[in-house]
């Protein structure tokens, strides 16, 4: 967690630290910014679990994401409004005795997740024009798609696999972009209601 913080803290320095005349981008602007995060909690927990029943057969665990799109256009120098598409997934598989057919009989549940959220971002002013910081704000939809299979074939269940507690997302976040040329950049973001963290690609158009 200390290193949560030390991230959290150098983002934020660089997002309000510097006040100058300057800044990386503005009114037009195009920003895409494809990035993966950190952690995927399913996935971890799955492994948990795993780490603490290591008498299971052929226990696996896997998963993608937190992963995503960012787009955002610059309706003013400081504004810039836009779309965050996020998805991660958790995939456990494992085998278990059937003891009344006397086989060995593969599981695999699997997990999806799918948001898609409406972002409004405030863009610092600051001294280079190589930087770009801002914090932002988000809305959107929150998808959970269940799968479960036996020996490769899906299992009906009681029509509560796609069921989510709240069907809909909000994430507040602080970010900063660095451009090695005028276009491509790096990007990184921390926040709440998506990834903890995640790091990418920048593209300003």
């Amino acid at each position: 967690m200390k290193s949560l913080y030390k991230y959290f803290i150098a983002i934020l320095f660089i997002a309000i630290g510097f006040n100058g005349f300057s800044q990386g981008v503005g009114l037009g602007n195009i920003i895409i910014d494809p990035y993966y995060g950190y952690p995927n909690f399913g996935k971890n927990f799955a492994q948990a679990v795993q780490n603490e029943n290591a008498s299971g057969v052929d226990f696996k665990v896997g998963g993608i994401g937190p992963a995503g799109l960012r787009i955002e256009y610059m309706v003013a120098d400081r504004i810039g409004i836009g779309a965050d598409a996020i998805y991660n997934s958790n995939v456990v598989s494992f085998s278990l005795q059937d003891t009344v057919a006397g086989e060995l009989k593969s599981y695999e549940y699997k997990m999806q997740r799918l948001r898609v959220q409406l972002r409004i971002n405030y863009h610092f002013n600051i001294t280079s024009p190589a930087f770009d910081s801002y914090i932002g704000v988000g809305a959107g939809t929150n998808n959970r798609f269940r799968t479960t299979t036996e020996n490769g074939v899906e299992i009906e269940g009681n029509g509560l696999e796609d069921f989510t507690l709240l069907p809909f997302s909000i994430r507040l976040c602080a970010g900063a972009r660095y451009y090695f040329s005028d276009n491509f950049g790096v990007n990184t973001e921390i926040g709440i209601g998506g990834p903890l963290i995640s790091l990418g690609l920048s593209v300003k158009i």
